[in-house]
């Protein structure tokens, strides 16, 4: 797949500092035509949408997004790379607010991450396809997430001299282990109740489990 405008305007080394006119108005297209086709996703499924309906929807000439994406695998890609950098800036935002017990942040930013999903996927009526296509044609990116995400976890949960010793088995559980709990959920509200209870419950396990070897 052709890299996006974005990625070449941002490494292209013979790039003016400033960029055009002509060069900002391509990403504001290129960012146009995401956000219309993961809109079009959710409504109406993947099989559904066709790359003239991204087009209209995003107000650019099927010309123009045929030279960003040959083909809506490739869209549906671009739109899953788009939600994995959300999630995961979300997650790091939590880990990082300031003056913010440990086990606070922990807690949201687990939260943060389920309640993206619930938003961006979940929400949709067309869920289980969009999810099926996603672990399809994209699941190398939600791969690579994981895996930044638990180093995240591990890292926060390493400054605690009570979780230090497990915060690589710690972090694993905190996330793999609330992706079926928050799966079961209907609601919200029922993600952010259940998955307070499990960080909660881990982390004061693994609490005490540090204090009875230190």
């Amino acid at each position: 797949m052709s890299l996006s405008p974005a990625a070449r305007l941002s490494y292209d080394p013979l790039m003016q500092e400033t960029p055009t006119a002509v060069e900002m108005d391509e990403n504001a297209r290129y960012r146009r035509t995401i956000r219309a086709a993961e809109e079009l996703f959710k409504k109406v499924g993947f099989r559904a949408v066709t790359m003239e309906m991204v087009a209209r929807e995003a107000n650019v000439a099927k010309a123009t997004l045929y030279s960003h994406f040959k083909n809506k695998d490739e869209l549906y890609i671009a739109v899953s790379a788009r939600m994995a950098r959300i999630i995961k800036g979300a997650l790091n935002d939590a880990l990082n607010k300031a003056d913010t017990p440990l086990d606070e942040r922990l807690t949201e930013a687990v939260i943060s991450k389920h309640r993206l999903v619930y938003s961006l996927v979940r929400g949709s009526p067309h869920s289980n396809e969009l999810l099926s296509y996603t672990h399809n044609l994209a699941g190398h990116i939600w791969t690579e997430m994981d895996v930044a995400i638990v180093e995240l976890l591990r890292a926060a949960i390493a400054t605690d001299a009570q979780l230090t010793g497990n915060a690589d088995q710690l972090a694993r559980a905190l996330y793999f282990g609330t992706s079926p709990l928050a799966m079961r959920c209907e609601s919200l509200n029922d993600i952010e109740s259940e998955l307070r209870a499990f960080t909660a419950i881990h982390l004061a396990g693994a609490r005490s489990l540090g204090a009875a070897l230190s």
